[in-house]
């Protein structure tokens, strides 16, 4: 028995109108909710909660030792300014085949449809060699605390593939971009405005190192994911037009395309910045806040093979790495497990104004996936 639009739109839905913004991060309601879901259909889960507000929820179906992880995480970036939305973005508004609202595309249509087949396997009554796990975790938008936290607990014991479910029109993920964050914080002393030789610009030497920080991206290309970027995402400095200011940060985001090259990197900066600070009167320092590693899938086992082979049937043929990071990034590396970034949506939709996925492609997802579990596990 096939997963229907009834099986799997309705929670979609409903996830979508549970507001779970980042920030502030709290997915309370949206694991409380899918706990009533599963409860209704006799499956057991638990609440994983490891900070006030923010919960992941893990549900089983079987009885098996090796296990295989279904995961997407609950939370959404901010909707931004409602008022410029063709629709609520909390609404769940269905249009022309669309489901328009703030994370449907990223990604509570893929999590709709993992609860979706979970249920399924349960009311069909399916057996299984294998446990189906699945993970819905929290702060994955900020942090990826949600997916450390069921990594510390043991959810990869025993795993043996995890399935991704981000957005790539259904193609076949097997890499990811690691990321570096870097904060660049430049110091010097403020004057008056009528006398700045008085004074050291912090922001005239952020304007000086920024142009560096390019020189620092690794040239060095993947054969999947292309090419290492930078983007200087954010800059504030100074407090009045009048005052030579003392201070100036910029924020830098690298995305590294291999993760043997994430150490280098950091010691290239450590040499930019002892360089900068003998050559110049204002000075700086570096503050590293986030860095998670690229991840490329190794062995190509028979789960993995069946997947890609669903994928090409639904005309699906490509092969791809994706430039963002996933939990997967928490998960995965440690353990060395197969996995597949793979989910429904658009790549467009990313964050973006008047988000929307395709209803179809959540209930293709949902079956392509149940019934890849039942050719290779039953």
């Amino acid at each position: 028995m096939q997963i229907t639009e009834n099986d799997v739109i309705p929670i979609l839905k409903r996830l979508v109108q549970i507001k779970t913004e980042n920030p502030p991060g709290d997915t309370i309601e949206a694991v409380e909710y899918l706990v009533e879901e599963f409860q209704q259909s006799g499956i057991k889960s638990q609440i994983q909660e490891y900070a006030k507000g923010r919960a992941n929820i893990i549900a089983e179906y079987g009885d098996a030792e090796e296990t295989i992880i279904l995961t997407g995480h609950l939370d959404t970036v901010p909707s931004g300014n409602e008022n410029k939305w063709k629709f609520p973005p909390f609404e769940a508004r269905e249009h022309e085949g669309k489901i328009f609202g703030r994370g449907t595309t990223d990604m509570k249509g893929a999590v709709a449809a993992f609860v979706a087949v979970v249920k399924k396997l349960k009311e069909n009554q399916i057996k299984l060699n294998k446990k189906i796990i699945f993970l819905g975790t929290s702060d994955e938008e900020i942090g990826m605390d949600g997916s450390l936290e069921a990594k510390n607990r043991g959810i990869m014991e025993g795993c043996s593939f995890v399935v991704i479910g981000e957005p790539t029109e259904l193609q076949v993920g097997v890499a990811e971009k690691g990321t570096l964050w870097v904060i660049m914080k430049v110091r010097g002393e403020s004057a008056h405005g009528s006398t700045p030789h008085l004074g050291i610009n912090a922001i005239e030497g952020a304007a000086k190192l920024i142009p560096k920080m390019k020189d620092i991206i690794p040239d060095f290309e993947h054969e999947i994911l292309g090419k290492c970027t930078l983007n200087i995402g954010k800059i504030t400095g100074g407090t009045l037009i009048n005052v030579v200011p003392e201070y100036c940060e910029f924020r830098c985001d690298y995305r590294l395309v291999a993760d043997n090259l994430r150490e280098g990197v950091k010691g290239d900066l450590t040499n930019l910045i002892e360089d900068f600070n003998r050559n110049n009167e204002a000075k700086v320092e570096m503050e590293i806040i986030h860095e998670i590693p690229a991840i490329e899938l190794g062995e190509r086992n028979q789960f993995f093979e069946s997947l890609k082979k669903k994928a090409i049937e639904a005309g699906k043929e490509s092969i791809i790495g994706v430039n963002y990071g996933t939990d997967g990034a928490m998960l995965i590396p440690d353990y060395d497990t197969p996995f597949v970034i793979m989910g429904p949506g658009k790549l467009d939709q990313l964050h973006v104004t008047d988000e929307y996925t395709e209803k179809q492609e959540v209930i293709d997802y949902a079956n392509l996936i149940y019934d890849a579990i039942i050719e290779n596990f039953e």
